[in-house]
């Protein structure tokens, strides 16, 4: 039988080039936009609410325009031709973003990546994170199928682990419940 996984790194990897080849920014615009409204476009009523926060590497909630100033001098001033968006999945939830910051931090000694901007979803069945790295140069397929392994082996053993706390808490309640019901006064005076 399979084993059943826990969670899931899926990576995409969009070059940073117009359609005349010179630097741009605006396809990873589009998919910021949409990661933190649910679509693509720049303009949006103020009364629209951001699915999450963005946080940068070190956990520091960073606001949206930030993140796309972030982005656009990363690509503009310094030449980051590659822009990789991950998507961090688990089956079971309950991770906190430093959990996925976390994850991060494991695979950049293999990626090279030391800053990102991630934002964690908790609006469908799976809790996600996007996250979003840019780099100078391609990483060669070997390096990002590694640096994937590794972060879904990190993000796996976390996921276990935080699963089994909940497991813990969970009984400990339940074997609590019975003598907290003794003690809420089912004894009746007659």
């Amino acid at each position: 039988m399979a084993k059943r996984r826990l969670a899931i790194v899926r990576g995409e990897r969009i070059a940073n080039k117009s359609v005349k080849g010179r630097p741009s920014y605006a396809q990873m615009k589009g998919l910021m936009n949409y990661i933190a409204y649910g679509r693509y476009e720049d303009h949006f009523d103020r009364d629209v609410k951001q699915r999450g926060i963005w946080l940068d590497q070190k956990g520091q909630t960073v606001a949206h325009e930030e993140t796309l100033h972030w982005a656009k001098e990363k690509v503009h001033q310094y030449g980051y031709e590659y822009t990789y968006q991950l998507l961090l999945s688990t089956r079971y939830g309950g991770l906190a973003a430093d959990d996925f910051n976390h994850v991060l931090q494991q695979g950049s000694e293999l990626s090279g990546v030391r800053e990102w901007r991630a934002m964690v979803h908790e609006d469908t069945g799976n809790q996600h994170a996007h996250v979003l790295l840019l780099r100078r140069e391609k990483l060669s397929n070997a390096l990002y199928k590694e640096w994937q392994q590794r972060m879904q082996a990190e993000l796996e053993h976390l996921q276990a682990e935080r699963h089994q706390e909940r497991q813990l808490e969970t009984e400990l309640v339940l074997e609590a419940a019975p003598e907290q019901a003794r003690s809420q006064g089912w004894e009746m005076e007659l």
